[in-house]
């Protein structure tokens, strides 16, 4: 089929043949680069620690009028054993600006977010923050908006309780995906700085 579209596209419209095939190889390129990433991890500098995958089940985001794009992103695991064993991710991720192809210069060193990662243990509270690069697939406003952090840098900044750093200073690369629910994005990264800031004068007051 494809032979007789270049065969056609090359009689009516010469030069046809090439952009038919730039266009098509465009759109594998774009289509391979949604997904290029692979899931969200987060990698130790040190290499012997191990790379952790949060695998965030829930994810919402909004986008300001200053065209600031807030994701929320968590998981909420239980693992098997006595008393309690529940352990939250949350994941916050702010993207001031987003690059266009073609206009937006990016150089390697670009960034654009700011990321903060926190780990709710049964024992405590850790929290990392950092930033990095975001490039989001969807148009502004989309029902489901697919992301990934091109590349970013987290490191442990506060810590309660008997929280213990199993990361140290990490990298963070990879997809996510939100629904577009600003209320519930404002509402759950309300409930995460409150339950951290509880948690943490809760131990300057001991």
């Amino acid at each position: 089929m494809w032979s007789r579209v270049l065969k056609y596209s090359s009689v009516f419209w010469p030069g046809g043949r090439w952009c038919i095939l730039a266009v098509c190889l465009s759109g594998v390129l774009l289509c391979a680069g949604c997904k290029s990433f692979g899931p969200l991890t987060l990698t130790p500098v040190h290499s012997q620690r191990v790379a952790l995958e949060p695998q965030f089940n829930e994810g919402f985001y909004r986008v300001t009028r200053d065209h600031t794009y807030h994701f929320y992103l968590q998981t909420v695991r239980h693992h098997a054993g006595k008393g309690p064993t529940r352990v939250t991710q949350i994941a916050i991720i702010n993207v001031f600006w987003r690059p266009i192809p073609g206009v937006t210069p990016i150089l390697s060193s670009a960034i654009n977010a700011t990321i903060r990662y926190i780990v709710i243990t049964p024992g405590g509270i850790g929290m990392y923050q950092g930033a990095g690069f975001v490039r989001l697939f969807n148009s502004r406003g989309a029902r489901v908006m697919h992301a990934a952090i091109v590349d970013g840098d987290l490191r442990l900044t506060g810590a309660s309780g008997y929280f213990k750093d199993a990361l140290g200073p990490s990298r963070i690369r990879g997809n996510f995906k939100a629904v577009h629910q600003p209320a519930r994005e404002i509402a759950l990264t309300l409930r995460a700085r409150r339950h951290t800031y509880a948690a943490s004068y809760s131990d300057r007051i001991r």
